[in-house]
């Protein structure tokens, strides 16, 4: 298991560590390769592991003397070096890659390939087609790299604000597109999303390369609660792209009374805190970064959960972590999400460019607690029979096997 992150960053890795979890519990032996960090989970397999490159403070101290990390940025040779000598001594039957851009690099596929590994990705965001990961600029869903054209990611600066930054990824996106290196490297990519799918097909991803499997929830730990009171909540990264901001600015004038808890943290936690006590939010309250324990009793003791994402979100895990607590769920129409959510039957659909439709919903189901119960029951009752652990991991297992099979043909 390929990630850059061995700690719990996002979705993703709630996504890789449950599935480690199931695979492991099945009698697999999973090998982890991911990037040194003091908020790491441990792991047996640390040694292994390499030194991100840090941009950041690369860039501002002295970027002529940081060519070195501007490299390993897009091709690191200690990520090779170091995938290799796993394989030699521990000799794995695949690789499953997640989020290795940047922090772990491409170079390890070539390594890979090299070893005859099979290899298959799952896609977490959009950074095979996208420079900035999300089609998503300046507040709107954003295509202009297609057909190639990854030069505007420097023209918006969408890395971060910062040319340099936007420019160096331009770069890598260029040499890996050259290069064919996912392309002739990766067996299969798995999409967890139809949307998904089809988005990066249309791209130009071959989809004979592409298979769909959505995301699965272990629903030990979770024990749905239909209870017709409580608080709204959003809980997730607080960005843009999350749509925190847009969901407050449509739900401030409901009543008072209703209590709105936001969970997370993020790069406009700070002004989303200016932004509720200019506005006089009272009712709303944000607490930050909750451990998952807690924050699993907080979806299980609120009213419904808003998902008011404005960027084509790939589907939306804190949906399912809301179903398998029995919550309806109110959420944008954009990306993967209407896979999961019926309107009507297990939550509602909100277009964000249409103004007010947000805070309708929201009021709807404030006035009819029982109708949002309904919802619930049926979000668990779907997350129970179609996105379960156990019938995700068969079915990742079979694609395994066929892969592993090509390889000794």
């Amino acid at each position: 298991m390929c990630n850059k992150f061995n700690f719990l960053s996002g979705g993703a890795e709630t996504y890789l560590f449950d599935l480690c979890r199931g695979l492991s519990d099945l009698g697999h032996t999973v090998i982890n390769f991911s990037t040194k960090d003091r908020r790491n989970i441990p792991s047996a397999y640390i040694n292994y592991f390499v030194k991100a490159p840090d941009l950041s403070a690369s860039f501002k101290n002295n970027p002529v003397n940081n060519i070195k990390s501007a490299f390993n940025f897009i091709y690191s040779v200690a990520s090779a070096r170091n995938i290799e000598r796993l394989i030699n001594e521990h000799r794995p039957d695949i690789a499953h890659i997640h989020n290795i851009y940047h922090h772990i690099s491409s170079s390890i596929l070539h390594t890979l390939r090299k070893k005859n590994m099979p290899v298959v990705m799952t896609l977490h965001d959009y950074k095979l087609i996208c420079p900035n990961y999300s089609l998503f600029r300046s507040g709107e869903i954003c295509e202009e790299c297609k057909g190639y054209k990854y030069y505007n990611a420097i023209r918006y600066k969408c890395l971060q604000g910062s040319y340099l930054k936007s420019a160096l990824t331009c770069l890598e996106m260029y040499f890996c597109k050259l290069l064919r290196i996912y392309e002739n490297n990766v067996d299969i990519f798995i999409a967890p999303s139809i949307f998904m799918q089809q988005k990066t097909i249309s791209f130009g991803i071959n989809p004979k390369k592409i298979c769909y499997l959505p995301y699965a929830i272990n629903l030990d730990g979770f024990e749905p609660n239909f209870a017709a009171d409580g608080y709204i909540l959003y809980f997730g990264d607080i960005s843009a792209k999350k749509g925190v901001r847009f969901f407050l600015d449509n739900i401030k004038h409901i009543s008072k009374k209703v209590k709105i808890k936001v969970v997370g943290d993020g790069p406009l936690r700070g002004r989303l805190s200016d932004l509720i006590r200019e506005e006089g939010l009272e009712n709303v309250e944000l607490l930050g970064h909750m451990p998952r324990g807690k924050l699993v009793n907080f979806i299980r003791n609120c009213l419904f959960v808003v998902v008011p994402s404005l960027w084509p979100e790939v589907v939306g895990l804190n949906i399912y972590e809301a179903f398998a607590c029995g919550k309806c769920v109110i959420a944008s129409n954009r990306g993967g999400i209407p896979e999961l959510i019926e309107n009507g039957v297990n939550g509602l659909l909100f277009d964000p460019s249409r103004p007010g439709e947000l805070k309708d919903k929201v009021q709807y189901l404030i006035n009819n607690p029982q109708i949002g119960v309904k919802f619930g029951r049926n979000g668990f009752e779907k997350i129970s029979k179609f996105n379960n652990r156990e019938s995700h991991i068969s079915k990742l297992l079979e694609i395994y096997s066929k892969q592993i099979e090509s390889h000794r043909n």
